[in-house]
């Protein structure tokens, strides 16, 4: 009988997400389990901000890094909202590049 290997979740957190091809993929921020289901799910955030989750079927080894049985592209990342272009300004409806700090209008301090 082959003795089972047991890692604790909090060593998980922060470990680096490798794909198959070698690629990281980003770091593990959490873990979340399904009640009754059985099932584990690693919440990864990814390089370009995003998140994913990854089952835990698709885990190959998880020895410096976690390596996954499946390349990056088979791996689906949640769409981060996009950042606006434009915000306006709240004293007096000016539209201002998304990064003003003061409108150019009237000077009122949009953050």
């Amino acid at each position: 009988m082959s003795e089972r290997k047991y890692t604790p979740s909090q060593k998980l957190i922060g470990m680096q997400v490798v794909d198959s091809k070698g690629a990281i993929v980003g770091n593990v921020k959490d873990l979340a389990v399904s009640i009754g289901g059985k099932e584990v799910l690693l919440i990864v955030g990814t390089r370009a901000g995003g998140e994913i989750d990854i089952h835990w079927g698709d885990v190959n080894s998880i020895e410096d890094v976690i390596l996954l049985s499946k390349p990056g592209d088979m791996i689906g990342e949640k769409p981060s909202p996009p950042l606006p272009q434009t915000i306006t300004c709240g004293s007096c409806g000016a539209t201002l590049p998304a990064h003003a700090k003061f409108c150019a209008k009237c000077g009122s301090k949009v953050r």
